[in-house]
């Protein structure tokens, strides 16, 4: 029978090990967040392979821009505003019936919804 390896594990959730807790270029997993780690010949911990657990915010602070499309399946967009409260406005989408392509013309401007109705309208101001 083969042997079992085991490396410096926990399951404690956010948790990363410190330097003090590795050798060079040892192994370090953490169970729960699905990390592993290795500490480098510059005593930095870093997590090793994949992208782990990336938010948009990480995304954008890092100056990120993208050339793809984005697809949301089912999702909407929600904009908070300033204040974090009890207020947003979503943009979702109902469920097509084919392809449409939402298109703003080259100008500034507001985008005006007509009531309830079905139709709105993109008003541009001076």
């Amino acid at each position: 029978m083969g042997t079992v390896i085991k490396i410096k594990r926990s399951e404690t959730p956010n948790q990363i090990p410190g330097a003090s807790a590795l050798a060079v270029h040892e192994l370090a997993m953490n169970v729960t967040d699905g990390k592993l780690y290795t500490k480098t010949s510059g005593n930095v911990v870093k997590e090793v392979g994949g992208a782990g657990a990336v938010s948009l915010q990480t995304v954008t602070d890092g100056g990120a821009v993208t050339d793809n499309d984005i697809t949301l399946n089912g999702a909407n967009l929600i904009f908070e505003g300033y204040q974090e409260n009890a207020y947003e406005t979503t943009l979702t989408v109902a469920e097509p019936t084919g392809d449409r392509v939402i298109t703003f013309p080259d100008a500034s401007g507001d985008v005006a919804m007509l009531g309830d109705s079905l139709a709105f309208s993109i008003v541009f101001g001076s």
